[in-house]
């Protein structure tokens, strides 16, 4: 009989050990590779929640056009839902796939009217996990999302700015009794309707318009408009005498005191600067950009290097929360061509015609009122900044700000919420 060592028996024994290391080390790198692929899916997961949450919520408040919506954004993007069956039950759905997969959506999310939930659940097969018993792994993804209120100033004025580089000067020859000085006709003629106009803006929904009067936009897709019609992108000149309903249309406007401006001042007159329209995360031109951006066009903004140096006005860059909104100081104005053709590309700068002729809208600038500044100035000029928008700029009470005829990307209105 052969009896083993005391080393020999340390050599089985670690070699038993070596064995069940081994077999660890396999199945822990086998399930991280699955891990791996599990985590990989719930990023894409994720995203097609989320997109598709944010896609359908803009339908509400028709809870069958959010959930279709939703629905056609998974099928253009979430292959693994080929050939699954939708049913909706009245504001919910389920759109089951085959292996397990499956979208379950809730169009009236906590009742609010105004919310959308989006869960995904995606079962993939594992290719090492099996070897352990683990066969499959569910990811499960979800999104919440709601509409978000949108603000664009206090109307338009019905005064134009023309192609190329402006100088801020609204209405600058309003001592004259004829000519065109910058004057709009609103939408109905006459001294009091002008005056209504500058102190609430032009009621009505204006589209800018790039190319051949009667091609289609390439960004809204409408041709040049008369604004008879709404929407619209062609206004009239005003070249009547309308110096007293301007100069009483301002001081209705600047008469309301609802602003941030303190009293002795502000209990008779808007007084607000642009510091406190702006906020405290305002950036000049020249700060915020190293360069021209792409959407800065000079051939209808002029030269990027004169509006960084403030050469003709002053201009100011916001992307951040902190705007004061409802000032009666902020305000949009349209940038104007008697050239119905105009178009970005090789676009001449502007002048005014003679008499009351049609100019095509192509352009709007967001503006502050700087001039007058004290109630003792009205009467004399009127005169303004202009203000640039990125796409993260906000209400003083949260709410988007996207100004009219935006040439910055910004989100329509809708934002994801904590699920």
């Amino acid at each position: 009989m052969k009896v083993s060592s005391g080393q020999d028996l340390e050599r089985g024994i670690s070699m038993v050990w070596v064995a069940v290391v081994l077999l660890f080390l396999i199945a822990s790198a086998a399930l991280a590779v699955d891990v791996s692929g599990a985590f990989g899916a719930a990023q894409t997961d994720q995203n097609t929640a989320d997109l598709a949450c944010l896609a359908g919520v803009k339908e509400l408040p028709s809870e069958t056009d959010a959930i279709n919506t939703a629905v056609a954004y998974i099928d253009a993007n979430w292959p693994e839902m080929v050939g699954a069956t939708l049913t909706i039950n009245a504001s919910t759905a389920t759109y089951v796939g085959t292996g397990g997969n499956s979208v379950y959506i809730d169009a009236d999310y906590g009742g609010s009217g105004d919310t959308m939930y989006v869960r995904t659940t995606q079962v993939t097969d594992n290719s090492f996990g099996q070897a352990i018993g683990q066969d499959t792994t569910t990811v499960v993804q979800e999104a919440a999302c709601s509409g978000q209120t949108v603000q664009t100033g206090i109307g338009m004025l019905p005064i134009g700015a023309l192609t190329g580089p402006w100088n801020g000067d609204l209405f600058d020859c309003a001592a004259k009794v004829t000519g065109n000085c910058g004057a709009l006709a609103p939408d109905s003629p006459g001294a009091n309707a002008y005056r209504d106009a500058i102190e609430n803006g032009i009621d009505g929904s204006f589209l800018k318009h790039w190319g051949n009067e009667n091609s289609p936009d390439p960004d809204n897709f409408e041709i040049a408009i008369d604004c008879f019609a709404d929407p619209c992108s062609v206004l009239e000149t005003e070249p009547g005498n309308m110096t007293g309903p301007f100069r009483q249309g301002v001081t209705n406007r600047l008469s309301d005191t609802t602003g941030v401006c303190q009293p002795p001042e502000a209990l008779w007159f808007n007084c607000d600067t642009v510091q406190q329209v702006l906020g405290s995360q305002w950036k000049t031109l020249d700060t915020a950009f190293g360069s021209r951006p792409s959407w800065f066009h000079e051939n209808l903004y002029g030269l990027f290097t004169e509006a960084a140096a403030n050469t003709n006005t002053n201009h100011y860059y916001l992307n951040g929360p902190g705007l004061n909104c409802d000032s009666v100081r902020l305000a949009t104005i349209p940038i104007i061509n008697q050239d119905l053709d105009w178009n970005i590309i090789g676009g001449a700068m502007g002048s005014f015609p003679n008499g009351r002729k049609d100019m095509k809208i192509v352009g709007f600038y967001t503006v502050y009122i700087r001039e007058p500044d004290f109630i003792a100035d009205i009467g004399g000029p009127l005169e303004a900044d202009v203000l640039w928008f990125g796409p993260k700029a906000e209400c003083t009470n949260g709410d988007v700000f996207q100004p009219f005829g935006s040439p910055v990307a910004v989100d329509a209105g809708v934002k994801l919420v904590a699920p």
